[in-house]
């Protein structure tokens, strides 16, 4: 069968990110003023990854025998099939793409994938075949030219996610992904070495729909990065994991064994302070560990404790970042407003515990309970809006206790602003930015 594996992503001047939250995605709206227009427009150069699923997908189409294609934003008259991955943030235009498809050619099959087209899989099936509910790689490894999903088709998760082929970047445009200013060699694609997590957060939307955690071994890791180098010349990788050093022999394994292959990659990941020490990030920086991504959410022990987030002494959290800022690893922080004990105060303290971290990266969102979460249950009676396209991590959805959604959004662009026009920001990470 001709596959084509299609994203979509509507042509506003925002930067969109589908492989993000938990793959629901997000729209850097920073704000309204000039400097918030430069620092989206910023954005929009800086990082552009793939939707990751994707790769798993044409690597299992593949192996069956089907011709399989790549293609962004373009109506495909000559398949048989066509997958689109779904978000929230951008679900009008997936489907209006949908009907244009069949429109052009009413035999091609159309199907979505993802956490979003998994809980309102109504909104997808207006317009296409089927809709795959959960993980989709073993509904995908079902199809066939005598077999076609149709309606609402449930997957199961991949338990032994050794078992999935490596994902299949050879129809992607790699020369067009980057992750800047964190990594900077080129090419660079994304590797996922687990699913789920160990933490319990209720707003987390990776959480609700990757379940528990799972974790590839580590010599199928390592497997996998001699295959990057070795196939595509790969000379940087983010790890997607949300905790990936939350089990630490694995990890140092993983370590080992980048080092013992001589792989020479730059790398990435994100985890959480509580799964760092001073030896493990020796150790991972010897292996090629040049960025990490750190969930802060806020300076406020008291406030995190009762959104029920796990979170770290801030002593800690400021020795770990300085050890890795020294080390030479760049730091992207990451920042929300409007958890539910928030007040205008925890918020300027946070903005100002930011900048005292001084990373080279920091994102200040807005809470969101995205459907699905088991957050979005607890404040069904509070979301005040009714476009799934606001739940944008930028956006107020919801009536806060103690903020207005016009104070939310100020302080959203005052974070960013302030963050980045600020003197001792420019003195520390300008030459790491253009070089």
């Amino acid at each position: 069968m001709k596959v084509v594996l299609l994203e979509v992503c509507s042509p506003r001047k925002e930067y969109i990110n589908k492989d993000v939250m938990g793959e629901y995605g997000m729209v850097a709206q920073i704000g309204v003023s000039f400097l918030a227009k430069v620092l989206e427009a910023a954005k929009k150069r800086s990082v552009n990854i793939p939707v990751f699923a994707l790769g798993y997908l044409a690597a299992i189409l593949k192996k069956n025998g089907h011709q399989v294609k790549y293609k962004f934003n373009a109506i495909p008259v000559d398949a048989d099939l066509v997958i689109i991955p779904s978000s929230i943030v951008d679900y009008k235009y997936e489907v209006d793409f949908a009907k244009k498809i069949k429109q052009a050619n009413s035999k091609i099959k159309v199907g979505f994938f993802g956490p979003f087209a998994s809980v309102r899989p109504d909104l997808y099936l207006a317009a296409a075949d089927f809709v795959i509910i959960d993980e989709p790689e073993q509904v995908v490894e079902k199809i066939s030219e005598n077999w076609i999903p149709q309606g609402k088709v449930t997957g199961e998760k991949v338990e032994n996610l050794d078992t999935l082929p490596f994902p299949a970047w050879d129809i992607f445009p790699l020369e067009e992904y980057s992750y800047q200013p964190l990594l900077k060699p080129r090419p660079f694609v994304p590797v996922l070495s687990s699913r789920g997590c160990a933490f319990s957060c209720p707003y987390c939307p990776y959480k609700a729909y990757y379940g528990h955690l799972r974790q590839r071994s580590a010599g199928s890791v390592i497997a996998e990065l001699k295959h990057l180098k070795d196939a595509y010349g790969i000379k940087s990788v983010q790890f997607r994991d949300p905790l990936f050093t939350s089990q630490r022999d694995r990890v140092l394994a993983i370590a080992d064994g980048i080092i013992a292959n001589g792989l020479d990659l730059a790398w990435g990941c994100e985890t959480h302070v509580n799964c760092l020490d001073y030896e493990l990030i020796d150790k991972l920086y010897a292996a090629g560990l040049r960025s990490i991504n750190l969930g802060i959410e806020s300076s406020d022990i008291d406030v995190l404790t009762k959104a029920s987030r796990f979170s770290a002494p801030k002593q800690k959290e400021i020795d770990i970042i300085n050890y890795c800022q020294t080390k030479g690893i760049r730091v992207a922080a990451f920042y929300i407003f409007g958890l539910p004990q928030d007040t205008a105060e925890t918020i300027k303290r946070t903005i100002n515990y930011a900048k005292k971290l001084n990373t080279i990266v920091a994102q200040f969102f807005i809470l969101t309970p995205f459907p699905g979460t088991a957050l979005y249950g607890q404040m069904v009676d509070d979301i005040i809006e009714k476009d799934w396209e606001k739940f944008n991590s930028f956006t107020p959805v919801f009536r806060h206790p103690n903020l207005s959604s016009q104070q939310l959004l100020l302080f959203k662009e005052k974070a960013f602003v302030s963050y980045y026009f600020r003197f001792s920001y420019l003195i520390k990470h300008w030459l790491e930015i253009l070089f």
